[in-house]
């Protein structure tokens, strides 16, 4: 794969009283919005596909937390940060910072108390496994998130959210950013290890919303440090 930079403005403090994060990829995917709209000059609506790019900071071996790096203006990104175990953060770094950060530190302000609200749609949704997909002459795992009941579909009008998993990359565990998906999947759902090429979203009516899709990986260390006094996840 070919090599990528993003850049960290940091602040790092070492002592025992820290929780750290640790991460060995980054991961680069291209999202396309396909049902953006806009309003032309008579007031009508028309459809306009918008793209941009998000970075994940993961642990190939551990999907309980992960981080999500977006751009939000020419200097500056956004990293949201979950861990499922009951820690969430929002913060602001200038694209300006070192390249070779290996530590983020995250204080206290920025840090909140994350609790899925989710957990009990398990008995409503499942992974379903589907037939291979093939895109430019290679084979892909392809999966369905979806409700399995019909009536509930119907009435909340429900979309599906399908994964194309690279065979490849089967040394990472499942990214899924998505509540529902990684409560799924914690249950002992069936999903093939490895990071998905494209994962996208269909409405109920069949239209395609949001799509993700893969363009680069590459091996990282870096981490992410919180302070023990904002380590929610102890409490559980």
């Amino acid at each position: 794969m070919k090599h990528f930079t993003i850049t960290f403005l940091f602040f790092s403090t070492f002592c025992f009283s820290q929780k750290i994060y640790q991460f060995d990829y980054l991961i680069e995917y291209e999202i396309t919005f396909h049902q953006d709209s806009i309003k032309i000059n008579d007031g009508t609506l028309r459809k306009v596909n918008k793209t941009k790019k998000a970075y994940y900071l993961t642990n190939s071996k551990n999907n309980e937390y992960h981080a999500r790096i977006t751009e939000m203006d020419s200097l500056k990104n956004k990293i949201s940060f979950i861990d499922n175990n009951g820690v969430s953060a929002n913060v602001t770094y200038l694209k300006s910072g070192l390249d070779e950060a290996e530590f983020i530190d995250i204080e206290c302000k920025n840090v909140m108390r994350y609790q899925s609200q989710y957990k009990y749609e398990i008995k409503n949704y499942d992974f379903i496994k589907l037939n291979d997909t093939v895109i430019n002459g290679k084979a892909y795992d392809r999966y369905k998130l979806e409700s399995v009941k019909p009536k509930r579909t119907k009435r909340k009008k429900l979309g599906i959210i399908y994964y194309i998993i690279d065979k490849e990359t089967a040394f990472h565990l499942p990214i899924l950013d998505f509540t529902t998906a990684y409560e799924e999947w914690k249950s002992g759902s069936h999903l093939n290890n490895g990071l998905f090429f494209e994962r996208y979203y269909i409405d109920y009516y069949g239209n395609l919303g949001t799509k993700e899709r893969l363009i680069n990986y590459q091996k990282i260390d870096k981490k992410i440090v919180i302070d023990d006094e904002c380590n929610y996840a102890r409490d559980k």
